[in-house]
């Protein structure tokens, strides 16, 4: 990797931007083989935290790329560092509210997923992803390496790129090209696709510092974020890394307030009331927004992660659902270029995550408009029993109000592609998303839907024995006489299909018909009692049936 690219390259799938989404891309094409090259411009070296969970659908994926172990000893706190997010009035001050494992950080084995969550930061993610894709022989990866501009013929696009590193320009031609390329995205600006929303919900800054003895000088334990709910400097403060590297964002900021470096020792001494030496490591400012891309995709070219929406990032959100978009795109991308997908696999793309990122997008501005200045009462920090009721308010507003954002499994597992042409769901009415509910996950093996997860009796997860192409999975007798005309109708569409039978005494009440087809993404393409041999399932739920109709022909 980063050896000087020839002046002209042909690949099959060209990724601009190497943060998780475009690695999350590389991985999933490349473990299938696909020869990809993937460019950033940056170096993507650097101290800032940008997202730090790791939520427990992404690692499910990280799991499947054979990385989630990599990734738990990477833990800079430690696996069993407690995931508690705790309210107060400052460090040094009141405490109001305690939530437990939040974001489902706890290493016990949960029934409903087979990955938990990791408080890590994102460069450190990255870095465990760079040395997956680095075992990867169809995947070139090129940092300080920028796209210039982009034109699409019939067949290819041809990409103009600078690389910076070794002072050349470069000419590469690819089949697809993704642009994972961040908020300021050019292939999404060259695609003509626009930001709609609202810009500026709130204007923020992020400091990293160094302060050894800060974890010992408070009496609240170990959490991953302490809210500092104060009318002087109502901020976020946390532990971040070793080498005692902290987290501090102020919120609440007035639009004419700047912070320099210098500044900001001093205000996180008046944030938490400990009076320590602040070293500062990084500064970076930044704005909340919420804004959805009018389109994902022009003929050859897609978008994902923040090229194609942005939102506050409270909830842990962000990254994890570019790694969706990246997972979702991936294994399409790859059944296409390898003969047993559908261009109409690619038109499902948009119409799978647009909804899941309306909704994601709702969940976390709700959760930016109650900010440790939001959640502020007159006299929080009174010595005295009015003092004292009013913190005892304040507990109750934030127990109720904050639960939305540190325990969301019905949000993080919840996502069915009801509306996607590439799900058969011919026998079941598409569900009402306004009765989504963030909290509580209920499995559910309808076509649409993220398959159940379940822990087989040997100790691994019934996902450890799926497939990397479709997944027939056999939950009763009658389903086993079927086996044989789904293997040929497999067979005759060139669809690569494992066909598994759990033992799992719970495996029927899961998936109650005998039946169950799971794509590679471990979203369920069909389920049913009986398999009409020589029908149009496997071509439906791969886009072959539809390839007349998209709006590419591959």
């Amino acid at each position: 990797m980063d050896a000087p690219l020839p002046l002209r390259l042909d690949t099959q799938v060209l990724i601009v931007g190497a943060g998780p989404v475009g690695q999350g891309l590389a991985i999933e094409l490349g473990l299938r083989g696909i020869d990809c090259l993937i460019i950033d411009k940056n170096d993507r070296v650097g101290t800032a935290p940008r997202a730090k969970t790791t939520n427990v659908r992404t690692r499910e994926h990280f799991r499947r790329w054979g990385i989630a172990d990599t990734l738990r000893e990477a833990s800079p706190l430690g696996i069993y560092y407690p995931s508690n997010v705790v309210f107060t009035t400052r460090l040094s001050g009141y405490q109001l509210a305690k939530f437990d494992n939040a974001l489902y950080c706890g290493t016990g084995r949960n029934p409903f997923f087979s990955e938990h969550a990791q408080w890590i930061p994102q460069y450190t993610v990255e870095q465990v992803m760079r040395d997956r894709l680095a075992t990867l022989p169809s995947v070139q990866l090129q940092l300080e390496c920028e796209l210039l501009s982009f034109e699409q013929g019939d067949d290819f696009v041809t990409a103009h790129l600078n690389d910076t590193k070794n002072g050349v320009s470069i000419q590469v031609q690819a089949q697809y090209m993704i642009g994972c390329d961040g908020p300021r995205s050019l292939v999404r600006e060259a695609i003509g696709a626009r930001l709609e929303g609202t810009y500026g919900l709130s204007r923020n800054y992020n400091f990293v510092f160094r302060a050894p003895g800060l974890e010992k000088a408070h009496h609240h334990g170990p959490a991953i974020m302490y809210w500092q709910v104060n009318a002087e400097v109502p901020s976020l403060i946390g532990p971040m890394d070793t080498g005692d590297r902290w987290f501090f964002m102020p919120t609440g900021l007035a639009p004419d307030v700047h912070i320099t470096k210098e500044e900001a020792p001093d205000l996180i001494r008046r944030a938490t009331g400990i009076d320590l030496p602040y070293e500062i490591i990084s500064a970076d400012q930044w704005t909340a927004s919420r804004l959805l891309a009018t389109h994902y995709r022009d003929r050859r070219v897609f978008l994902a992660g923040d090229a194609a929406h942005m939102h506050p990032p409270f909830g842990g959100f962000g990254m994890n659902m570019g790694v969706g978009d990246a997972v979702d795109l991936g294994w399409k991308l790859a059944a296409v270029l390898q003969g047993w997908g559908g261009a109409a696999l690619l038109d499902s793309y948009e119409r799978e995550r647009r909804p899941v990122h309306v909704h994601v997008m709702g969940e976390a501005t709700t959760n930016h408009s109650l900010m440790s200045n939001a959640l502020l009462e007159d006299g929080i920090e009174e010595d005295t029993p009015e003092g004292e009721a009013i913190r005892r308010h304040a507990s109750q507003r934030i127990k109720a109000g904050k639960l939305s954002e540190f325990y969301t499994l019905g949000t993080i597992l919840g996502d069915c592609y009801s509306d996607s042409p590439v799900v058969d769901r011919s026998d079941y009415e598409r569900p009402d998303d306004e009765a989504r509910d963030f909290l509580n996950y209920v499995p559910c093996s309808e076509p649409g839907y993220r398959a159940p997860h379940l822990w087989m009796h040997d100790g691994s997860s019934l996902y450890d024995h799926f497939g990397s192409g479709l997944t027939l999975l056999v939950s009763a007798p009658a389903g086993v006489a079927a086996v044989a005309a789904v293997e040929a109708d497999a067979a005759r569409l060139n669809i690569p299909l494992t066909v598994i039978r759990p033992r799992a005494g719970a495996i029927r009440m899961l998936y109650p018909q005998a039946l169950t087809l799971i794509r590679p993404d471990q979203h369920v393409a069909w389920r049913g009692d009986a398999w009409r041999a020589g029908s149009d399932i496997l071509s439906t739920v791969t886009g072959l049936r539809s390839t007349a109709h998209s709006l590419l022909g591959v």
